[in-house]
């Protein structure tokens, strides 16, 4: 029986340290250090939403302190790494986070991407260089590019990682239905799109209800995929709606059975789902969990 190589993510930053209650930058290396714990091979950092543009507005400091900011994030997931490394006694990685412009607007826009419509393709190109500048000061091992809802946003990123040589980065986008981008565009275009780039280790869809991750592999399954597959659905359609019960670990099979091998959540999934994820994979005798080692060697 052939074995499945299987990468747990984690769960949803925003909305995990929300419930906890967050207080100060302890509190993120508490949850980044829980998902670990937990039973995740990868962490992403809060970088989400962080710009340079958007921290010079908001608190009246520099670019450059502004650019300190945003890695600081990418600093408190290393520091949560090395503390679970040493206690766990296994490899653990770091993805940033990079999310769309429209996450920085505070109005949703990600779900939707028609600011997209308004901007040039160059300003999308030139925001994002500055931005992904800035987290890679931090010491990232790649790039969790996500929450992507168009796909015009998406061919400006990648336009913008020709600037980094030899950054690694996974693409994910956010769906709105079983086929289609956030925006309107086809999954399976969307996907097309970043596959052109040699940069992109792995693909797929998050910030998506779990109800539509089965159809959206399966609008993908004739393409010619050399990358994993990757899935990090909400509890629910959007995160203002946690009103869905599905745990993970009874999606997860059928999400393999259709190609998915890296697999954690997003919005309203926290560490108690990892666990159970992480569990669920351990006592399945076709799975593998060797974390991120064998698809960033590549």
């Amino acid at each position: 029986m052939a074995t499945k190589a299987v990468v747990v993510l984690d769960g949803g930053t925003g909305t995990s340290l929300a419930d906890r209650g967050f207080k100060d930058i302890d509190a993120v290396v508490d949850l980044h250090s829980s998902f670990y714990e937990s039973g995740s091979d990868v962490v992403v950092a809060a970088t989400y939403q962080a710009s340079v543009e958007g921290y010079v507005r908001r608190f009246g400091i520099t670019e450059t302190e502004a650019e300190d900011l945003v890695a600081e994030g990418v600093r408190l997931a290393n520091q949560a790494r090395a503390q679970a490394e040493q206690k766990l006694g296994r490899k653990c990685w770091v993805a940033a986070s990079v999310g769309p412009y429209g996450a920085i607007l505070g109005d949703r826009s990600e779900y939707h991407g028609k600011y997209a419509e308004k901007m040039s393709s160059q300003e999308l190109v030139t925001w994002h260089t500055q931005r992904t500048a800035a987290i890679l000061k931090g010491g990232p091992d790649l790039l969790a590019i996500e929450t992507i809802p168009v796909v015009k946003e998406a061919e400006a990123i990648l336009e913008s990682l020709k600037n980094f040589q030899g950054v690694r980065a996974w693409f994910s986008f956010q769906c709105k239905d079983g086929a289609h981008t956030g925006h309107g565009e086809l999954f399976s275009d969307a996907v097309r799109t970043v596959l052109q780039s040699d940069d992109v280790i792995a693909v797929g869809m998050n910030c998506t209800h779990p109800d539509d991750v089965t159809p959206l592999l399966q609008s993908i399954s004739s393409l010619d995929i050399r990358v994993p597959l990757l899935v990090k659905p909400n509890r629910a359609g959007l995160y203002v709606n946690p009103t869905c019960d599905t745990t993970l670990k009874e999606m997860t099979s059928q999400w393999m059975e259709h190609g998915a091998r890296m697999i954690g959540g997003c919005c309203h999934y926290g560490p108690k789902d990892i666990a159970e994820l992480r569990h669920f994979l351990e006592t399945k005798s076709d799975v593998e969990l060797p974390g991120l080692k064998r698809i960033l060697s590549r």
